[in-house]
């Protein structure tokens, strides 16, 4: 079998695993044929491709893409989705298998992706930053974060987290039993942990410098 669809095979039955889905499922969700499936899963080696157009279909709804790419070299890519402030609660509400389900779907569904070049759990989302509660540490209003939840991530002593509030999402430096702003706000004051509605930690920031 060639690098190409070994490739192919390995990102399939990954998916599949992770998701807990069949192959019909997953086309049913994909709006493909089934059999573009399972003829190539049926004899990987032999087998006819999926076209480029059903790969495509498959990998918005999957949340991911084959990789042809040898990652020694060139490392893989993540895609999470820019969720909003509503969004955010209703996902935080979720269980697992749910949430990894919703995020899913919110990056098929047409949302804004951000890319990151780490490894990415299946539940992991953005946030746009939208205080200057850490300015002087260099987040800034506007600034895209990708956020992994606390039950997959737990906050260590220093790391950045980021709350949801009505309509504000504010970032703070962990520091129990309180949440502590970095600013040159004199309004930015620290808040208990107990009483934040925390939505992830911070593990990239993008910046966009020109629009």
């Amino acid at each position: 079998m060639d690098d190409t669809r070994r490739a192919i095979l390995r990102w399939m039955t990954g998916v599949m695993e992770a998701q807990g889905w069949s192959a019909g499922a997953w086309a049913r969700l994909a709006e493909v044929t089934p059999t573009n499936i399972t003829r190539f899963l049926r004899d990987p080696a032999r087998g006819s491709v999926p076209s480029a157009e059903t790969l495509g279909r498959l990998a918005r709804v999957a949340g991911s893409e084959p990789r042809f790419l040898d990652e020694a070299a060139y490392p893989p890519v993540a895609r999470v989705p820019l969720l909003s402030v509503e969004q955010v609660r209703a996902f935080l509400e979720l269980g697992r298998r749910a949430g990894e389900a919703f995020i899913a779907a919110a990056l098929s569904g047409g949302a804004r992706g951000i890319a990151v070049d780490r490894p990415a759990s299946r539940r992991a989302f953005a946030l746009t930053i939208a205080s200057t509660s850490l300015n002087a540490a260099g987040v800034l209003p506007d600034d895209c974060v990708v956020l992994e939840p606390l039950d997959v991530l737990a906050p260590q002593a220093g790391d950045v987290v980021v709350t949801v509030g009505d309509g504000t999402v504010c970032g703070y430096r962990f520091f129990p039993p309180h949440l502590l702003p970095v600013s040159t706000d004199p309004g930015c004051r620290p808040t208990s942990i107990e009483r934040a509605a925390v939505a992830g930690v911070a593990v990239h920031i993008q910046r966009c410098l020109r629009v």
